[in-house]
């Protein structure tokens, strides 16, 4: 294998996150000590752990041989920190102390690399906005009662927003569209009102849990025992990698596919590899369905599939991939080496019709 077609698939970087966080601190410290030395020592743990985490997107952007996922994360981090209230320079610093750094730690190759995209990082920083538009667009023809229904959710009433949705599905709207134009919508809202810091940690873990909650009810009352929907006799396993607690969107997914006349076996969060592989033989799954939303979870989802592929058991089960990783790279399911790429819930659903076809 040649490097060209190396860099066509996943190379897992092993980088000491810690150790090169501790080091980019201390020279940031050096750099600029009238900063530091202002920091509270709760200041101080977080600018470190700011740190990892910068050095854990670029070691995701070395393995898979593009910038794309570094530059996502700084766009995202750039306005937390703006909304923090902090400085405009203080992402842009970090990273311009943490590139010397890495200039000096890693390999040639590697150091060359995470140059080259830091810099592209630091370029995109410059006129980078601040704000997020909101996710509950006017285009949604939902989107008064996604509003209604996150503005009662904000107020804690968890009762009125799941009586809000069941009348509408009673009144005849499809489940399929309250699926699409107001729980997801309104999730990726608490997700960027989080991020714009407009709301509490408790208040978006509070709406996620209350939604995970309704989605219960919605399973048992419109798609469990629903004889209307015809069987395939084909099981899909639905699971999010080890490690990943972002479970809603593959609960909208296997919902979708229970709904498409699938049998899912719905794994949910932080699904270690071998009860995946486990499921998938006991099942005689068809297809796995694997999910990942932060980027850092990567190496999870190719290591899952590597041992899918391994076991003589679960080799020839088709494996489709989704997640917000996914979405900023469309052709990163093809690093990882999955069958399919599925941007929805709707795309899983006709992607696995296809798999089997």
């Amino acid at each position: 294998m040649n490097f060209k077609e190396q860099e066509l698939l996943y190379q897992p970087v092993d980088l000491n996150y810690r150790a090169i966080a501790q080091k980019a601190y201390e020279s940031y410290e050096q750099r600029y000590p009238d900063i530091i030395n202002g920091y509270n020592a709760y200041q101080k743990a977080r600018t470190l752990e700011d740190f990892s985490y910068h050095i854990q997107y670029i070691g995701e952007s070395l393995a898979v041989s593009d910038a794309a996922i570094l530059i996502d994360y700084a766009k995202w981090a750039n306005v937390l920190l703006s909304s923090l209230g902090l400085p405009k320079n203080c992402l842009s610093s970090g990273l311009e102390v943490l590139m010397e750094v890495l200039d000096r730690e890693l390999p040639e190759e590697q150091s060359r690399k995470s140059h080259e995209y830091i810099e592209q990082c630091l370029l995109m920083l410059t006129k980078a906005p601040t704000t997020v538009p909101s996710f509950i667009t006017d285009d949604n023809p939902l989107r008064q009662v996604a509003n209604e229904y996150l503005t009662l959710l904000l107020h804690g009433d968890r009762a009125k927003a799941h009586d809000l949705v069941m009348d509408l599905v009673n009144s005849g709207t499809p489940v399929r569209d309250v699926y699409l134009l107001i729980f997801q919508p309104v999730l990726r809202e608490t997700g960027r009102l989080w991020q714009m810091q407009e709301i509490s940690v408790a208040q978006e873990h509070y709406i996620t849990a209350s939604t995970q909650q309704i989605l219960a009810q919605f399973y048992h009352l419109f798609i469990a025992g629903n004889k209307k929907i015809v069987k395939r006799g084909r099981t899909v396993i639905a699971a999010c990698v080890s490690g990943e607690l972002h479970e809603v969107g593959m609960r909208i997914v296997a919902d979708f596919l229970e709904m498409d006349g699938w049998d899912t076996y719905y794994i949910g969060s932080n699904s270690p590899s071998n009860s995946v592989i486990q499921a998938v033989r006991e099942r005689k799954a068809s297809i796995v369905a694997i999910s990942s939303t932060m980027s850092f979870h990567i190496p999870q989802v190719y290591s899952l599939i590597k041992a899918l592929r391994s076991s003589p058991d679960t080799k020839e089960v088709a494996i489709i991939i989704g997640g917000y990783p996914f979405n900023i790279m469309p052709d990163l399911w093809k690093k990882v080496e999955a069958d399919a790429y599925a941007p929805s819930a709707e795309a899983a659903v006709s992607l696995a019709d296809w798999l089997i076809s």
